[in-house]
């Protein structure tokens, strides 16, 4: 990739927690953004054209497309296929992909096949349809960069080893282990009686990360570490054998690598989103930042835990989706997605999550991957399974 500093930026999903610190980040590395896209959040959408003043807009809902044609200067897309044609046509250097969910499928497989550098933070793109993803970088060229904090580490780790690959896993025969922190969000330490009560209030009060509310309650359950376990072993070429979960309550060391000769390689900063896209858009150089160094004799301590599978059988039920192969990882996520939004309507216990869950994925069909469709086959029925179930 060219000089960053002379490249253009695309941010899908702008609005959202990460789309948003994504264009912070762009904004003050002073490339240019020319295109941003959004879901329902108009008014959020709005606020950052106003700030990066891009070339193009693309939402989903032709009204709010229509609406926006009066407000912006710019060239507007609408409908079903906006970010689609909008990420083929803007011809940007850099596309942040922060579109959540399995919604964000579509447009990650177009932005792989332009060319571009993909800095992902969409986890459920990689799990699911990863192999697709990277089918068509290897076609176009383009390269691949992780966003979420402990993927950016690991590349970070291996790339210290010269290890890391960009348009397709790496190579880890050299790894005997990454290991993947996680906070332990905030019910760390109780047990699955404890947290048969818990309301999605206190299920959103995560003691480290502000992000979306999918999200925040997926890490109160581990079931975001057991995504990025599966993502893990599909970005860095390794099996869950290979990716062992570790509690750092401090959220200081983002991930490690353990190498065949015993050595272990860790990524360490502040909790800080806009550090991984930053390092997303300039790798291979680190831009300059004004941020705090770390203050190793005032962080004192740094601890490390084993997740308690019992309490949170849902990391353990990621694993079995793995083995499972096939579509069992893109039924995983649709099954979570029914039942993260039942817990935060109030049809749904906390643990009742990870029950539903399990049930779900003992009944999907696992279909052959190979392909978009048998994907949307599995996330369909495996809703259809859940509200059958519930």
């Amino acid at each position: 990739m060219k000089d960053y500093r002379k490249c253009t930026a695309a941010v899908l999903g702008a609005t959202g927690s990460v789309g948003r610190q994504a264009v912070d980040a762009l904004t003050a590395l002073g490339i240019r953004i020319t295109l941003i896209t959004a879901g329902n959040n108009i008014e959020e959408l709005l606020r950052q054209a106003k700030i990066c003043s891009p070339d193009m807009v693309a939402v989903s809902n032709s009204s709010d497309a229509e609406n926006l044609r009066n407000t912006l200067s710019c060239k507007v897309y609408g409908g079903e296929n906006a970010v689609c044609d909008a990420v083929r046509e803007c011809g940007a250097d850099l596309i942040v992909h922060s579109v959540s969910g399995m919604a964000g499928i579509p447009s990650a497989l177009a932005a792989a096949e332009t060319g571009a550098r993909i800095a992902m933070a969409n986890k459920e793109a990689i799990i699911s349809a990863g192999h697709l993803i990277y089918e068509r970088l290897s076609r176009s060229g383009g390269e691949l960069i992780p966003v979420d904090s402990e993927h950016s580490a690991i590349f970070q780790c291996l790339t210290a080893q010269g290890a890391a690959r960009l348009s397709s896993p790496a190579d880890s025969s050299s790894v005997r282990r990454i290991l993947l922190t996680a906070s332990g969000g905030p019910f760390f330490g109780r047990t699955r009686e404890e947290l048969e009560n818990v309301t999605p209030q206190m299920a959103l009060a995560h003691p480290t990360w502000k992000m979306g509310k999918k999200i925040t309650v997926d890490c109160a359950t581990l079931m975001n570490k057991g995504f990025e376990l599966i993502e893990a072993c599909r970005l860095f070429g390794v099996t869950p054998e290979k990716v062992e979960v570790l509690v750092h309550r401090q959220s200081i060391i983002h991930s490690m690598v353990e190498y065949t000769d015993g050595a272990v390689i860790a990524e360490m900063s502040y909790p800080d989103m806009r550090d991984c896209v930053r390092y997303a858009l300039t790798y291979p150089e680190r831009a300059p930042f004004g941020g705090e160094p770390l203050d190793f004799a005032e962080l004192g301590t740094l601890t490390f835990d084993r997740p308690d599978r019992t309490a949170f059988p849902l990391l353990s039920c990621a694993e079995k989706a793995w083995y499972m192969g096939g579509t069992a990882p893109a039924s995983l996520i649709a099954a979570d997605e029914e039942a993260v939004s039942a817990f935060l309507g109030g049809a749904l216990s906390f643990n009742g999550i990870a029950d539903s869950v399990m049930k779900v994925l003992e009944k999907v069909t696992v279909r052959d991957a190979s392909s978009i469709d048998g994907i949307y086959a599995a996330e369909r029925e495996a809703r259809e399974i859940f509200h059958t179930l519930y």
